[in-house]
């Protein structure tokens, strides 16, 4: 039998980045309000690099508000810098912090036909706004944080030309394949080209750590600067200029998600740390919902993603493995 002995409550975290005043970059030359769009007049790829898909994700947030402000441009191609869910982030939840969303989650709609069927809740209208310049990306950075203090990982569809695009960044050195069906809805780097088989356009997702820690924020800038040397849309100089320390720092690290666990309870407690990416031998105890014991399915059984007090219903985490 096993022992919920172990159980422990979910951490807190402090605040250690600060909110930063969005307002001078709401006007832009893209035609959409906070998106950024400089084009080098040189052939090449449109890069793009996403922040604020969640209100309360900010690392990613000064990432891009740095680049504007050091007026970085690229030197083919075209770049874009984008801050996609203002309105969550401007609107202020009972503990002080912007929240998720503001009707839906901006990261689960992004399919056509979704889209189709909504055209007025908040996060929708924004999407709308989005996708025509969306539809022409071939490189997506998309900048994300995590509620709890997770190693920084991609996530990523398991297209070769996306693995690939990982490995040569290996910044950070984990790797989180989505699976083929997604459980609550589609993402950013779901839509379009970013998730067809035989398509050329690539999107990351680049999770950088806890949402408000500062070393979440130097993450999602070493992460920024070295995609964008990556893709030859910043030279070496200047992305030493930029950021002294671009070199990957670890082995890379692969994952595949195997299946979401939904909450039936709004208590789930973790028997590990809240960090995630620990393995589990078949039938050890990884947390309780409720009374109810959650025992790993099958031997190195790797606990992912467990998210902040679930609500009935919601994901409270997911079961992957690690490959090998």
């Amino acid at each position: 039998m096993s022992s919920s002995a172990n159980l422990a409550a979910a951490p807190e975290y402090p605040i250690e980045i600060a909110r930063a005043d969005l307002a001078p970059y709401r006007h832009s030359n893209s035609g959409v309000d906070y998106v950024h769009s400089f084009d080098s007049g040189v052939p090449g790829p449109h890069i793009m690099v996403n922040a604020l898909t969640h209100g309360n994700e900010w690392s990613g947030m000064h990432a891009v508000k740095r680049l504007l402000d050091a007026q970085v441009r690229p030197r083919a191609g075209r770049l874009t810098l984008s801050f996609a869910n203002v309105a969550a982030y401007e609107q202020v939840g009972s503990d002080g912090l912007s929240v998720r969303f503001v009707e839906r989650d901006f990261n689960r709609l992004w399919h056509d036909e979704l889209l189709a069927t909504d055209t007025t809740s908040v996060e929708a209208v924004r999407a709308h706004q989005m996708r025509p310049l969306v539809q022409t990306v071939d490189r997506l950075l998309d900048l994300h944080s995590t509620w709890h203090a997770l190693h920084a990982f991609f996530v990523l569809p398991a297209w070769p030309r996306t693995r690939r695009l990982a490995d040569e960044l290996a910044l950070p050195p984990r790797q989180l394949f989505l699976p083929e069906f997604r459980h609550d809805g589609y993402h950013l780097i779901d839509y379009g080209g970013f998730g067809a088989e035989n398509a050329d356009a690539i999107g990351l997702v680049a999770e950088c750590g806890q949402h408000f820690a500062r070393t979440s924020m130097d993450m999602a800038w070493r992460i920024t600067v070295r995609f964008l040397l990556c893709q030859a849309s910043i030279d070496a100089e200047q992305a030493q200029r930029l950021c002294s320390d671009l070199a990957p720092s670890a082995t890379i690290e692969r994952y595949e998600m195997i299946g979401p666990v939904i909450a039936t309870t709004e208590v789930v407690r973790l028997a590990c740390s809240y960090a995630g990416f620990v393995s589990f031998a078949e039938g050890e105890l990884a947390a309780m919902d409720g009374e109810v014991e959650l025992l790993a399915p099958f031997d190195g059984a790797v606990l992912l993603a467990p998210r902040p007090r679930p609500k009935p219903g919601q994901q409270a985490f997911s079961w992957g493995r690690r490959l090998t």
